[in-house]
């Protein structure tokens, strides 16, 4: 359950982001686009759980970049663009390394990983 609410906060959070930019956004270059659109496909992607590993990793570098690129505003702001990307930008790794749990569509696709620790016997002496 753990997963699927950490997958749940940052998929949310990236969504928004995403929705927010396309709403707010008075220029309309095509890297723009691109952004919003990795923005909403990749919390769409952490959100379902469908290829949480690539929608993770689009999601830790889009919102590591973002966080970046206001390094130099020292003054920090609780409600701020930065803090949240800084947060999904942990939370995406996080889910890059713990991969997207027993309750999403890779689970029904791929299976459940089950680690099997083999017995080791006593009776050898080392």
């Amino acid at each position: 359950m753990g997963l699927l609410l950490l997958r749940t906060a940052a998929g949310l959070i990236l969504i928004s982001q995403g929705v927010y930019a396309l709403v707010n956004t008075a220029d309309s270059t095509l890297s723009n686009w691109m952004m919003i659109l990795i923005a909403v496909a990749s919390g769409v992607s952490v959100l379902l759980g469908f290829l949480t590993p690539i929608g993770s990793v689009l999601a830790a570098m889009f919102s590591g970049g973002i966080a970046l690129s206001w390094l130099p505003q020292w003054l920090p702001d609780l409600a701020s663009p930065r803090q949240a990307a800084a947060l999904v930008a942990v939370i995406a790794t996080a889910l890059a390394f713990l991969g997207p749990g027993g309750f999403s569509v890779d689970s029904r696709l791929f299976g459940r990983r089950e680690i099997v620790i083999p017995q080791v016997s006593r009776s050898t002496k080392v």
